[in-house]
Order: C-alpha cells, then sequence, then structure tokens
C-alpha cells in the first residue's frame, strides 16, 4: 500500500474528486453503523428487559457530554491541523504532530476516564437517581480512553482526506459493540437467571420471587451489555495501531524533536472547539429540560385527551402522562437524528479539505469546494428527510408494531413533521464544521448561544400550549437550526471571501425535493396494496428515490461527471 506516498502528491488528484470520494465512503460507513446501532437495540432489551435500558441509558447520560467534548475537539483539530501542514508539504511537521497528537490524546483520555470513574457514584445516587446504573458506568468508562487513542489516528488521517480508517473502525467499532454487547448480555442473563432457579441466589444474594431475581440480574446484565461497547473501542483502537504501523514506514526516520510545540498548537485550536462543543452540550441539556418543565405545565386531562388512544393501548396510569408523551418526543427523536447523523460525514470530510483549500489561498477551489459541502448536504438531507417523511408509518411499525403499537399511533405524524425539519439540523452542522476548518471555532460559539436561548423560549411557549404540545419542539428544533445555519454560512462567506450559489445549491434541490415528494405520494395510492410494513417500505422509498435522482439531474444538480469523480477517485487509490 502507498497511502503516505499518494497524500504527498495531493496535487495530482483534484481536492473536489478527492472530497466526494471521502464523504461517500464515510457516508456509506454512516449508514451501515446507524442499521447496526438500530438492529442492535431490538434484540438488547429483550435480554435485558426494559429496566435494563434504563440503567444502559444513565451510564451513556454521563458518558456522552465527555465523549462530545473529546471527540468533537481533538480530532477536528487534528485533521485541520494535519491539512495545513499537508497542502505546504511539511513532512517533518507531520511526523512530530503525529507523535504529539499521540501523547495528547492519551492524556486526554485518561482525564476523561479518570473524572467519569470519579463522578460516577455521586451521579448514579444523586443526579440520575439511578443507583444501580453504577456497575454500567465502570464498565463504559475505559471506552472513552480507547476512543481518544483511536481518535488519534482517525483525525490525523483525515487530514489527508484519508477516511478508512475512520470509516473501517467505525464500524469494527459498532460490529463488536453489537456482537459482544448481546453475546454478554446473553450468557449473563441466562447464567444468572439458572443460577436463581437451581439457588435462589442472584451471584451471592438472595431472592425471594422471580421479580426480586430480575431486580438483581437486570443491573448486571446491563453492565455486561455495555462491556461489548468498551470491547468494541478496543478492537477499534487495535485496528488503527496496526493500519499505522503498515503505512507509516516512510516517516520513521524522523527526529521527534519539538512535539511539545506541535501539541500546544493542537491544545490551542481545540480550545474554541471545546467551548462551542460545551456550549452545545448546555442548551442541549437546556432544551431537554425546557420540553419536561413545559409538558409538567400542561394538565394531566388534556395530555390525556390528545393522546387518548395511544394512551389506551399502553395502559398508562394517570401520573405517568407527562413521562409517556415526553417518551413519544425521545422515540421520534431517535428517527429524526438518522440523517444529521449521517450527513456529518461531509462535515468531518471538510474540515480538511477546506483547510487545505483555506492555507493555500485558491479562492476559486475554495469556492467550489464549499459549495459542493453544502450542496451535497443539502440533497442527502433534504432526500433522507422526504423519504421518512413519507414511510414514517411503514418504519414505525417495522419497529413497534408488536412490542409498542402505541408509539406507531403516537408518533407517525410527529415523525413525519420532524423528518420535514431534518435539512435545517445537517446544514447547521456542516455550516459549523465550516467555520472550524478555518481556524475560526470561536466565532461558531455566539450562534450556538442565540439558537440554544430561542430553542428554549420556544419550547416553553409552544409545547405548553395545548394546541401544539410536542409539535412545539419540532418547530423551535427548525427555527433555532436554521439561524445557526445562515449565521455560520454567513461567516464561512466572509472568511473565505466566496460566493455561494444559491440557485445551484439550494433551490433547485429543493425545487426537486418538493415535486418528487408529492409525485410519490400521489403514485403510492395506486401502487402500495400490501399489508407488509418491510414490502410497502422498500417500495415506497425505491419510486422516491428513482424519481428524485432522476429530477436531479434534469435540473443540472447532479451531473454525471462528479460521480464518476467519486469512483476516479478510489482507482487511483485514496483510500486504499
Amino acid at each position: 500500500m502507498h497511502c503516505i506516498a499518494l497524500f504527498f502528491c495531493g496535487d495530482n488528484v483534484n481536492l473536489k474528486s478527492k472530497y466526494l470520494s471521502s464523504a461517500f465512503l464515510l457516508l456509506l460507513t454512516s449508514v451501515i453503523v446507524k442499521i447496526i446501532g438500530a438492529v442492535y437495540k431490538i434484540p438488547l432489551t429483550a435480554f435485558i428487559g426494559a429496566v435494563g435500558r434504563g440503567y444502559y441509558a444513565a451510564a451513556y447520560n454521563l458518558y456522552m457530554p465527555f465523549h462530545v467534548l473529546i471527540m468533537g475537539a481533538f480530532p477536528i483539530a487534528l485533521s485541520s491541523v494535519t491539512g495545513k501542514y499537508n497542502a505546504a508539504g511539511n513532512k517533518k511537521a507531520l511526523f512530530l504532530l503525529k507523535g504529539a497528537a499521540d501523547k495528547l490524546f492519551l492524556k486526554v483520555g485518561l482525564i476523561g476516564m479518570a473524572v467519569i470513574l470519579v463522578a460516577s457514584k455521586p451521579y448514579c445516587n444523586l443526579i440520575a437517581s439511578s443507583p444501580k446504573s453504577l456497575l454500567s458506568v465502570l464498565v463504559l468508562a475505559p471506552s472513552i480512553l480507547f476512543s481518544a487513542l483511536a481518535s488519534s489516528y482517525r483525525g490525523y488521517y483525515e487530514g489527508f482526506m484519508n477516511m478508512k480508517p475512520t470509516a473501517v473502525s467505525q464500524t469494527i467499532e459498532a460490529a463488536f459493540k453489537m456482537v459482544f454487547g448481546l453475546i454478554f448480555a446473553r450468557l449473563t442473563m441466562n447464567y444468572l437467571y439458572n443460577s436463581y432457579l437451581e439457588t435462589g441466589l442472584v451471584l451471592t444474594r438472595s431472592a425471594a420471587d422471580e421479580k426480586e431475581a430480575f431486580a438483581l440480574i437486570y443491573p448486571i446484565t446491563s453492565a455486561a451489555a455495555m462491556l461489548g461497547v468498551t470491547f468494541g473501542c478496543l478492537l477499534s483502537l487495535v485496528y488503527v495501531v496496526i493500519y499505522h504501523k503498515i503505512n507509516k514506514p516512510i516517516l520513521s526516520e524522523q527526529t521527534k524533536y519539538g512535539e511539545n510545540n506541535y501539541q500546544k498548537e493542537l491544545l490551542s485550536f481545540s480550545f474554541p472547539i471545546m467551548i462551542s462543543c460545551a456550549v452545545q452540550s448546555v442548551f442541549q441539556f437546556l432544551d431537554t429540560a425546557s420540553v419536561q418543565m413545559a409538558l409538567s405545565l400542561i394538565s394531566t386531562e388534556d395530555l390525556r385527551a390528545v393522546y387518548s388512544e395511544s394512551l389506551k393501548l399502553a395502559e398508562t396510569v394517570g401520573e405517568d402522562v407527562s413521562s409517556y408523551v415526553y417518551g413519544v418526543l425521545s422515540s421520534a427523536v431517535d428517527f429524526k437524528n438518522l440523517v444529521p447523523g449521517i450527513t456529518m460525514a461531509l462535515g468531518v470530510c471538510a474540515v480538511p479539505a477546506v483547510s487545505s483549500a483555506f492555507e493555500s489561498g485558491n479562492n476559486e477551489h475554495l469556492t467550489q469546494l464549499i459549495n459542493s459541502v453544502y450542496k451535497y448536504t443539502f440533497l442527502i438531507s433534504l432526500a433522507g428527510g422526504m423519504a421518512i417523511a413519507l414511510c414514517s408509518e411503514e418504519i414505525l411499525s417495522l419497529f413497534y408494531g408488536r412490542s409498542a403499537p402505541d408509539i406507531v399511533i403516537s408518533c407517525n405524524e410527529l415523525i413525519r413533521w420532524f423528518s420535514l425539519s431534518v435539512p435545517f439540523y445537517s446544514l447547521a452542522g456542516t455550516a459549523v464544521f465550516c467555520v472550524q476548518a478555518t481556524g475560526n471555532a470561536k466565532k461558531s460559539i455566539a450562534p450556538y448561544v442565540v439558537s440554544g436561548i430561542i430553542r428554549v423560549i420556544l419550547n416553553i411557549l409552544l409545547v405548553s400550549n395545548e394546541d401544539y404540545i410536542l409539535f412545539g419542539n419540532v418547530i423551535s428544533g427548525a427555527a433555532g437550526y436554521s439561524l445557526m445555519f445562515i449565521w455560520n454560512y454567513k461567516i464561512v462567506k466572509n472568511l473565505c471571501k466566496i460566493k455561494i450559489s444559491k440557485i445551484k445549491t439550494f433551490v433547485l434541490p429543493l425545487l426537486g425535493g418538493i415535486i418528487s415528494y408529492f409525485i410519490s405520494n400521489y403514485l403510492y395510492k395506486f401502487i402500495i396494496s400490501s399489508s407488509n410494513a418491510l414490502t410497502n417500505l422498500l417500495t415506497k422509498a425505491a419510486v422516491f428515490g428513482l424519481i428524485y435522482c432522476i429530477l436531479c439531474f434534469l435540473l443540472k444538480v447532479l451531473r454525471f461527471n462528479e460521480i464518476f469523480c467519486v469512483f476516479s477517485s478510489k482507482k487511483n487509490g485514496l483510500n486504499t
């Protein structure tokens, strides 16, 4: 393999072509990872129960803020700085940068793991009000170290727009998280339950009946499932270490003198991104809290009147109605986040590409690149959002038709409207990545704050209104994230001094999406006859996808030479 050699001959391959190829690989990986995650949750719940899922979720709630701070700042900084030195052809700086990154990411990972371990007991007892989640948190803590170490390799190779280490390691992590998680959970459940049947004990503790036995078993099976996450992260790290060992020989003779300077540069670049991530986490929490507060302001009778059919199916008691409605929102948000989670790959790929073009001062290449980043983000998010909106009932039926039919009834319309607002979330994320790529991450903090304040205010005003309830959160999210996108869009435009083609980038894709949506919706009346949810889902998705693609080519939003760029780049070895 000749990855490193290719990296330093970047001028031989068009930057836009490299971006498209890299983005295609990460998009494909994101889809695979999302599918694995969705499939994983169904049998996991069967093995650890709804109560075990609660312990599992509580552990993740402590883990995620640290994960966002560490994984959302340092890898982006490393990718951008690597892209800068790669564009300048500075091989010695690149080697020293990698050594500095390894040491810095080790420190960051150890600190993150230590903080989680120290905070675990107070968090479980005082904040989560779930002392039995402690074992799951302790098992999950090492994964923050493994993820940080793996990111020192992912971020480095992303700087060369080589997304293979990231793509493969993410897939390994997701796949083995599922495999090990399910195996450990099932074996633990079987062993502990059989032990109880034979001895009346769960490990060393006696259980008076089966209900008490499961109360003792679920915290352990949840921790066993969580062990799968940690194993997945460890194997992901092993892969990127081996990959680097194979692909680093050209730089192996360089001196390590001066690594401290590059650690300082990474920290300097990372700090404003960390602040942005921290602000984002705070307002994400406030967003959630404001919805819960607004729901508490609505009378139980009014909520029961709106959700009467689904509440009846769920057999929910009066005191749990508000919690049930919030659970409906959580279920809908899972589906809403699917598309932005996938399009985030475009932003990740944009960081080294935009950074290289920005540093080179080539305004023409930078203009083409940023137009492409926005256009493909909008195309994919629009297509994904509209497809989910058209197929919402079939998707819900597949996931919850048998286990929770009330969710199908209560979430269907909510998911449809959330899905149509998906482009705002995807474009906002991509615009923030572009700002960060120019080394001006601090400029994205103000949009985060203002957007967060707007979302909280609108949640309180609209969600507490019986005419909107959960649909108020759809409106607040669309308003907040559209503002975030427009603000960051203008920041990038002014910093890079580029011209965005609004017609080709936004207007024509939107026109194609709207026409495809209504034509597909009309045709479904004549072609959908099966009662099978999977058959209907595949048919609907295929019809919409075909019409959308045809219109995109007719409107010249997509061109065959751009598709050719993706595959010709692969043939040139960019991702090998």
